[in-house]
């Protein structure tokens, strides 16, 4: 057997524990961040290595390197001496930060549409009505919590697939996540946004059809009510859930 050949098993072995570290630290990104969107992970809160360990089957290496990443992403902080918080949440910039979300989605809105296909058309109906489907069966549980927040998350992204500006994108998905935590913050949202099922209906169908000055009117004005909604329900005793659990349609 030549040198070569007696360091071809040990390069591969190399490799599938680098991948298995990378799949680990990866689920460990994804449980994470899950529990800091949904507001399982309170805002504000000291964000322990050792209970998440336990809490998520997961290593402290993987751990550490999960909210690390989650850190570049603006969702947690790390303090001098005292690790890893949950960035907390402040009513008073709700709006703010919505119109932030805004101004990057019309122009994604736009180029989607543009250079949008008839795969794409059918991605986006078919992840509509499967978010729809799990919005009409949340309650309380975090099981459909979680479910919602996924196929929400998948419909969005679908939507904004085909702009072809990568930075719009990138910038689209650290705002969509921290706006996703205020979202959550209350379970009366879900009534309401299951009754928008018409608004997104025609939303949608003014996407299918090309008609982007319709489609993007819709969306602010969508945006603008449920902003408003969230504004003065964040302030109103009672609606506010005791673990941050909330849905909210597409």
């Amino acid at each position: 057997m030549s040198p070569a050949d007696e360091k071809a098993p040990v390069s591969g072995t190399l490799a599938a524990f680098d991948s298995d570290d990378q799949s680990i630290t990866h689920r460990a990104y994804v449980q994470i961040r899950a529990g800091l969107i949904s507001c399982r992970l309170k805002p504000g809160s000291r964000l322990k290595i050792a209970q998440l360990q336990r809490d998520l089957d997961i290593s402290q290496a993987a751990a550490r390197e999960g909210l690390s990443r989650l850190a570049a992403e603006g969702l947690v902080t790390i303090e001098r001496n005292s690790g890893f918080r949950a960035v907390p949440i402040s009513v008073d910039g709700y709006r703010e930060l919505a119109d932030a979300c805004l101004t990057i989605e019309l122009p994604l809105l736009r180029s989607s549409i543009a250079l949008g296909d008839f795969a794409w058309e059918g991605a986006l109906l078919s992840a509509y009505h499967i978010s729809s489907r799990v919005l009409a069966q949340v309650g309380d549980d975090e099981i459909s919590m979680d479910a919602y927040v996924r196929h929400r998350e998948h419909f969005h992204r679908i939507l904004f697939a085909k702009c072809d500006n990568k930075w719009l994108l990138q910038a689209w998905s650290q705002l969509y996540a921290q706006q996703m935590r205020y979202r959550h913050t209350f379970r009366e949202l879900a009534r309401y946004e299951r009754g928008l099922h018409e608004d997104y209906r025609r939303f949608l169908d003014a996407v299918v059809e090309r008609r982007v000055e319709t489609a993007i009117d819709m969306w602010q004005e969508n945006h603008d009510k449920v902003v408003a909604f969230i504004e003065a329900n964040l302030r109103t005793p009672g609606l506010e859930t005791r673990r941050g659990r909330g849905p909210s349609a597409p």
